[in-house]
């Protein structure tokens, strides 16, 4: 072997070691640290900021825009009635609310999730695009538009709670002029800003503004327990080098407070990817209650679940390079030389230079040594290296990529951190995590370059320390969903076929598989029917795992050793699609009315558009799943006209009932319907007006836009 082509071969190995890893895991992070800091100064963070990231001097989401200096002016914001001026001659409706109604389909009891559509039994509560449209919805027949509150931004969800009304969104970008304090820089113009506006809505008319809160970042997420609303703001962090790093900044009611690094909470844990985590906590009901607010510096947020007393924010953290290239020097190269050339090694791996630098050393000394090999010995040795570095490489799989997991404290807008842990593996949402009798249960998925994906349930105490584990599940396969159900908990991964798991919890420190079942085909979402049945909703498949189209199945796990689909129903070709695999809230489910309620945009084989709606079942345990009938929001005339007609604004996003009328509702309309045989009751026409232009019917429209509904 000649001298250049065994060093090219070594350098290779060691480049595929280390830089092959370094390519996929860009965002790296060493173990966390368990202890909360606070930084003691400005100076201080941006050390820590400049050591823990290395040579990049980015950091942050670059997706969702790059966070800046500039705090947001106060967004204006008014209040119209049926998107005209107050009209005085109209008074507050009287007749009183249904009984009976549905809300917002939410993974905890207690724990409200916020929404672009609420219901409280008489309104309906739609968030549209730049506005909120207030509906006197109940009884159908008189169903009308009561108010909009139109804002100077995007709306994002909403809550409702008794006669106050919580809006979400983003503002647009402006600068305020504000430095930061500590150093007394001008600021950055073009800086986000999420909004949390509290009206009092006692007035269905005539909507008032008693609270306006905003922070620089972007809507993560919120929930709802009992008075307080928890909203969590993620401020991507940038820091150039040269530029000071900008701090997160919080208006009230038009003070504008900057957040001191020695307010700031944080770990000594490495990443790339750090943000400002600002959690808020605000009474919608005593509006001179001051709100309460905690900022952390921690990696990006992924997912997040919420228990009646405990946030729990989630984010992946990968091994640093370098630390998984010293186990490859360790463990493949060191073992394998004589002790002389174990010190040039370790001397060069102990200096001040580049990481790349060293690699290249280090492979000229071990080339060097290989010459001092005849030709085969010199061959062996490589090929006993590169097996090696296969072997370390299965030994850390699952120390590569692991799931963080902050424990948050939240009672009565108390925000109180607890603790953190770790679990190998990411997370797919908010339903691979749940909190049961003190302890946080946890599903993940490890899926790396060189090793087949694995599946996984954790038990976690109340510490965030692993009590119990179940590992290795469905080798090649990833999780699709996950339902957990008191002491049992419901997996579902899919490469080929779908594979439902029942798996026991009752013992935390020793989860089992109870059983198991293979079906074509996968399910996006689980929903519990009573207690040993569920639903799932997902994509029927062939054996080979193509595809085919929607599914809806109904599960008998009543015999937990064998579990059973004892229906299922399906809807279109391969590319139908519903919100409902995605987004539990557009999901209905009501097991009284034996009624199941998914929006769904069908296709044909050929990927032609069939039908767009919502596709109405009943569901129950003797007959299974019966289509009860379709509604659809579009225009009937103009499909007919043309084939590929598509009106994205016609798409029904939500369902709701109240008494026995369902109600259907996309961006133009809501539509009413008979639940016993949906013939339609009435329609109202909602306002729509985007943040942004967007494309309908092959034509641009340009920003900002009114669009109304299409009769």
């Amino acid at each position: 072997m000649k001298k250049g082509s065994i060093s090219i071969a070594i350098i290779a190995v060691l480049f595929v070691a280390f830089i092959g890893v370094g390519v996929l895991y860009l965002q790296g992070s060493s173990t966390t640290g368990n202890e909360l800091k606070k930084f003691s100064s400005y100076s201080e963070l941006e050390n820590f900021l400049k050591s823990s990231t290395g040579a990049s001097s980015f950091y942050g989401s670059f997706g969702s825009g790059v966070a800046t200096r500039a705090m947001t002016q106060a967004v204006a914001e008014t209040a119209t009635v049926g998107g005209m001026e107050s009209d005085a001659s109209k008074s507050a409706p009287s007749a009183a609310p249904a009984e009976e109604y549905s809300e917002t389909n939410i993974q905890v009891a207690g724990v409200d999730e916020a929404d672009i559509v609420k219901n409280d039994g008489k309104y309906i509560y739609v968030a549209s695009g730049r506005k909120v449209v207030i509906v006197d919805a109940y009884p159908a027949e008189s169903a009308e538009i009561l108010s909009e509150i139109e804002v100077n931004g995007s709306v994002n969800e909403i809550f409702v709670n008794g006669d106050k009304l919580v809006v979400f969104g983003w503002g647009d970008y402006y600068s305020s002029g504000v430095g930061i304090p500590e150093i007394g820089i001008a600021p950055r113009p073009y800086s986000q800003l999420t909004f949390v506006k509290v009206y009092d809505i006692t007035d269905r008319t005539n909507p008032v503004l008693t609270r306006d809160v905003a922070a620089e970042g972007n809507y993560y997420d919120s929930r709802m327990i009992g008075d307080y609303v928890y909203v969590v703001i993620n401020q991507p962090v940038y820091y150039g080098g040269t530029e000071p790093i900008p701090m997160p900044m919080i208006e009230a009611d038009g003070v504008t407070k900057t957040i001191a690094a020695s307010d700031i909470y944080y770990f000594d844990s490495y990443d790339t990817s750090y943000i400002f985590t600002n959690i808020l906590a605000i009474n919608t009901q005593n509006d001179n209650e001051e709100f309460t607010s905690k900022t952390f510096l921690m990696g990006y947020t992924q997912n997040m679940y919420v228990s009646p007393n405990n946030i729990y924010v989630v984010y992946t953290k990968r091994m640093r390079d370098v630390d998984y290239y010293d186990r490859i020097i360790d463990e493949a190269i060191i073992l394998n030389v004589p002790f002389d050339i174990q010190l040039k090694i370790n001397e060069i791996r102990n200096s001040d230079k580049e990481d790349y630098e060293k690699m290249n050393e280090i492979g000229e000394v071990v080339q060097d040594y290989i010459e001092t090999l005849g030709p085969e010995e010199g061959a062996n040795f490589m090929m006993k290296v590169q097996q090696k570095i296969q072997e370390v490489y299965e030994q850390i799989a699952k120390e590569l990529e692991k799931t963080v997991v902050h424990k948050i404290s939240i009672m009565n807008g108390n925000i109180q951190y607890i603790t953190n842990g770790e679990v190998p593996g990411q997370t797919l949402n908010q339903f691979s995590m749940d909190e049961y009798n003190g302890n946080f249960r946890i599903a993940t998925t490890t899926n790396n370059w060189r090793t087949e994906s694995l599946n996984h349930m954790y038990v976690l105490d109340g510490n965030l320390n692993i009590i119990g584990r179940l590992e290795d599940l469905a080798s090649g396969e990833r999780i699709y969903s996950v339902r957990f159900m008191r002491e049992k908990a419901y997996m579902v991964t899919f490469r080929q076929i779908d594979p439902l798991f029942v798996i026991d919890l009752s013992n935390p420190t020793n989860p089992t598989v109870l059983g198991f079942l293979k079906i074509p085909g996968v399910s996006d979402y689980l929903h519990p029917y009573d207690e040993t049945h569920v639903i799932g909703i997902g994509r029927d498949a062939t054996e080979q795992g193509r595809i085919t189209g929607m599914k809806i199945s109904l599960f008998d796990v009543s015999d937990v050793a064998n579990p059973t689909e004892i229906s299922k129903y399906i809807i279109g070709e391969r590319g139908t699609y519903s919100e409902a695999l995605n987004d539990h809230k557009a999901f209905l489910f009501s097991k009284e009315k034996n009624l199941l309620v998914i929006p769904v945009r069908e296709y044909e084989d050929n990927y032609k558009e069939s039908f767009q709606g919502a596709y109405v079942f009943d569901v129950e345990l003797v007959e299974g799943i019966t289509l009860k009938g379709r509604i659809t929001h579009v225009n009937e005339s103009a499909k007919e006209e043309n084939e590929w007609y598509y009106d994205w604004n016609s798409e029904v996003r939500r369902s709701l009932y109240i008494d026995n009328v369902l109600y259907t509702v996309s961006n133009s309309k809501i539509k009413a319907n008979d639940l016993a045989d949906l013939s339609e009751i009435s329609e109202v026409s909602l306002p729509y007006e985007n943040y942004y232009g967007y494309v309908r019917g092959g034509i641009a429209i340009s920003e900002p836009m009114v669009d109304v509904a299409i009769e």
